[in-house]
């Protein structure tokens, strides 16, 4: 089922094939890049790799220089390569290959770490970049529509990795739990320890227990680094692991002009997926979780499906949050530069006057910047609040914040 599933970003990657221009495509594992590419290039003559695979691996590790010696040697444009991560050295040698023959790369990859060294050759001024990120809902509202908020708990539960979507589309979630508790695990096993991120796996794992269960919260290193038994530094460098594998997303505050002693200014951490969160915090064999665990969890989907869907469409922008130090806090603030669009998160049906009161605030206290602001709840119906603030249900959210033409 997963492989009918098309992607919004897709259109992005054909046209950047038509206009002849290579490509990174970076993203967590699972989320679909490989799929996506193999169906693009389904039908166009191309050279293909992947570097997962040790033995391809290990040749160009020893031997940078065959890739060009094969590609120019196949005769084709297009080149297709699946985890460039594993073998950096040989992006010099892609570069002289699209310098000199105009060749076409796509290159995909799921960690920026290795790629972030400043030996690293990242073909400035040649490719694009585009980010894979799991499932956004109107990618799957055909095979798996969110009409109840039991269908809502059962996403927020396993989350919108494409394998794991589809075992849940087919009510297999016991087998879904699984295999996202595996896939911890597994990025443990091949992303950190393979990678030699961190020396102690053994804290790192308590560590990401930890972080996924203050996703989308404030977080105290230092706190946190008592509780592992590390220093805060440590702490600090494991959240940048968590960046650059991108298993988590680094969200900053807004600070207008003027107002920065005012306002919070400390960043957020995310993790990308709801699924791998639960996952990690081990609660997945829960059979029901409290009303304040689904809030949290419904909080952190409303801004991911926010962000993923600004990614595949391309809009620009940043996802923020915004808090001052009297304890106003709006949820998420998407930053277009020009305008801001504020979306507080509510898990229930029924609104009441204060949970409305700091979204109400931000809307007059930055009235020039702010056309409209936004309320996402676990009801059914859209309601109008006032001239400038709209209650949406979970159902429509992201196309009423971002209808179809503005793409």
């Amino acid at each position: 089922m997963d492989n009918m599933i098309s992607r919004l970003i897709e259109r992005r990657f054909g046209d950047a094939l038509k206009k002849e221009v290579s490509f990174f495509l970076l993203g967590p594992r699972q989320t679909g890049k490989t799929t996506t590419l193999t169906k693009i290039f389904s039908s166009i003559d191309h050279f293909a790799l992947n570097l997962m695979e040790t033995k391809e691996r290990l040749k160009y590790e020893r031997n940078p220089s065959l890739l060009s010696e094969e590609v120019s040697a196949s005769g084709k444009k297009h080149v297709f390569i699946d985890e460039i991560q594993k073998v950096p050295v040989v992006l010099d040698d892609i570069q002289v290959l699209i310098d000199r023959e105009k060749k076409v790369f796509a290159l995909t990859g799921s960690s920026a770490r290795k790629l972030r060294r400043k030996d690293v050759n990242l073909l400035p001024g040649r490719t694009l970049q585009f980010r894979m990120d799991p499932l956004v809902y109107p990618e799957y509202v055909d095979i798996f529509p969110i009409t109840t908020s039991t269908d809502l708990k059962r996403i927020l539960k396993y989350g919108e990795l494409p394998g794991i979507l589809t075992l849940v589309a087919d009510s297999r979630e016991e087998l879904a739990g699984e295999i996202l508790a595996s896939y911890v695990v597994t990025y443990l096993e091949e992303e950190i320890r393979a990678e030699a991120l961190v020396r102690n796996l053994g804290a790192f794992a308590k560590f990401l227990k930890l972080a996924a269960e203050c996703s989308g919260g404030f977080v105290s290193m230092r706190s946190m680094a008592q509780d592992i038994g590390v220093n805060h530094a440590t702490v600090s460098g494991h959240f940048q692991v968590l960046e650059d594998t991108l298993v988590a997303e680094r969200v900053e505050p807004l600070l207008p002009v003027g107002e920065r002693g005012k306002l919070r200014k400390t960043a957020k951490y995310v993790l990308f997926d709801t699924g791998a969160r639960n996952a990690a915090t081990e609660v997945l064999g829960a059979a029901e979780f409290t009303s304040e665990y689904w809030g949290k969890l419904f909080e952190q989907w409303v801004g991911l499906s926010l962000l993923r869907l600004m990614r595949a469409r391309g809009t620009g922008g940043k996802l923020r949050y915004w808090r001052d130090y009297a304890g106003r806090e709006v949820d998420w603030v998407i930053d277009l530069g020009d305008r801001w669009l504020p979306v507080e998160v509510k898990w229930g049906e029924n609104l009441r006057s204060k949970d409305i009161r700091h979204l109400d605030h931000f809307v007059r206290t930055y009235e020039r910047k702010v056309p409209t602001g936004y309320i996402v709840f676990s009801g059914q119906r859209d309601r109008k609040i006032s001239d400038r603030i709209l209650a949406l249900s979970f159902r429509d959210f992201l196309e009423r914040i971002f209808p179809a033409e503005d793409s």
